[in-house]
């Protein structure tokens, strides 16, 4: 293990070759090594101090020499400039510039803590102006130019294509649908969705100085601590004000073409926070699953960038929101073509629904049997709160098991109707128990109706076509 260490000391840059074999042949002195790497702060000070004559020398001489020191100084500023520039925080012209002036590499210092989005976005009158033209101009153009939104489509099929994101035959096809109406409607609706992107932030940003105007009580940083988490709270929530409003348009658009069928996923997605901008590009799987696969794709993938490390391009992060969002999908529409060709050679079955609703109420029925005997009272459904997910989910995944060759949305139905049935005779073998009407018999009915079902499609996203009976 010494040996090792003294190796990664070697290879990191803290020992110059001397004593590296000195670490070697004592292990006392490499034990001490080790240990004042435990220093907090100082220990990489000390090591290297130890371990590498020439940083020795280079420390001691900006001490000693000021000319030195002046020459030392700009050269560590040109190389934090240089990793700047390259990380996108400094245009070119700035990276020339700001080696020959200390005040503007101090100013920018220390935005170097930011985000590089953020760090530009402060210090770039020029960036700062483009961003805020493509967040809040560009949309509106895109709303009302056809042609834009066209060109808009094609940019983001040629970026996908060099990302791999698309083959060429899914590019080929995509662009060759471009002018079908549906596509344009979708890609109306889309720019919507880009539309409400601000909207939390400026209530959240409005919330923010009503609450610090009305307590002024509040010290500087209390009213920080209070803003910051005004902030948090509009990120977190399932709900906000932008998916509100992103929702609403969704909603008015079905009702103005009273055509509901067209954007049934899209109204429901689109009123959930994050998700929701994937709302369209799921709703048009059905007439275009090549590029609805794309564009959840796309806008999955560029949505993980903000997550530092994991999140950067090339990091596991994308990698596995891509396999989310386009691998996997494809791999569900495969599965789904083999059941349905094996599907289509058996028989619709239903029986076995009635036996698993009354052995589901039986579990339920014995469960507040023992809990009335020891507390005299009905357990709610928190009480029994693992029983409560674990039997409905069980419940969806046997119904849709064994309904043989019947169609994906009968099997969904059999097994809503499933839970709704085991809510409700367990409501009434409660009754017999305790003699007391059960008065969580909505909230039973409600939860395990919805578990069921999401125990059926967790199934049918995971059953291979060789497991189908």
């Amino acid at each position: 293990m010494l040996a090792s260490a003294v190796t990664s000391w070697k290879v990191r840059g803290l020992i110059e070759t001397r004593w590296e074999q000195k670490f070697r042949n004592n292990r006392f002195l490499a034990v001490i090594f080790l240990l004042l790497g435990c220093v907090p702060i100082l220990g990489r000070v000390l090591r290297k101090s130890w371990g590498r004559s020439d940083w020795r020398r280079h420390y001691l001489g900006m001490l000693a020499n000021r000319e030195y020191f002046k020459r030392a100084i700009s050269g560590k500023i040109t190389e934090k400039v240089i990793s700047w520039y390259r990380a996108g925080r400094i245009d070119q012209a700035r990276a020339f510039k700001m080696p020959q002036k200390f005040g503007g590499f101090l100013c920018h210092l220390p935005f170097s803590i930011l985000p590089v989005g953020l760090h530009r976005f402060l210090t770039d009158r020029d960036f700062r102006r483009e961003k805020l033209v493509y967040i809040f101009v560009r949309p509106i153009r895109l709303y009302f130019n056809a042609h834009l939104r066209e060109q808009w489509l094609r940019e983001m099929v040629t970026e996908g294509r060099k990302k791999h994101i698309l083959t060429d035959e899914d590019a080929e096809v995509i662009l060759s649908q471009i002018n079908e109406p549906y596509i344009q409607k979708y890609l109306v609706s889309l720019v919507v969705h880009l539309m409400t992107l601000p909207v939390t932030q400026l209530v959240a940003g409005i919330v923010a100085g009503v609450y610090w105007i009305k307590h002024p009580e509040l010290t500087f940083w209390e009213a920080v601590g209070a803003t910051g988490f005004i902030f948090l709270f509009f990120q977190i929530i399932p709900v906000s004000p932008g998916s509100i409003v992103r929702g609403v348009y969704t909603l008015g658009l079905a009702i103005k073409e009273r055509d509901f069928k067209d954007y049934n996923i899209a109204v429901f997605l689109s009123f959930f926070k994050y998700i929701g901008y994937l709302a369209f590009p799921i709703q048009m799987t059905y007439h275009y699953p090549a590029l609805a696969r794309f564009m959840s794709g796309h806008w999955a993938t560029e949505a993980v960038y903000i997550v530092p490390v994991f999140g950067e391009r090339g990091a596991i992060l994308e990698h596995w929101v891509f396999c989310l969002f386009y691998n996997w999908p494809l791999t569900i529409r495969r599965r789904m073509n083999e059941r349905t060709e094996i599907r289509a050679t058996l028989k619709p079955r239903y029986r076995h629904v009635g036996s698993v609703v009354i052995l589901a109420a039986i579990v339920f029925g014995l469960a507040d049997f023992i809990y009335f005997n020891k507390t005299q009272a009905l357990p709610s459904l928190r009480d029994i709160w693992w029983l409560s997910a674990i039997v409905p989910l069980g419940c969806g995944m046997v119904v849709t098991l064994g309904c043989g060759g019947t169609s994906r949305a009968k099997r969904f139905i059999a097994a809503t109707i499933c839970g709704i049935s085991v809510g409700a005779l367990y409501t009434g073998i409660s009754v017999i128990i305790s003699g007391q009407i059960a008065g969580n018999c909505a909230w039973r009915v409600f939860v395990f109706g919805l578990l069921s079902v999401i125990g059926a499609v967790l199934t049918e996203l995971k059953l291979e076509g060789k497991n189908l009976t």
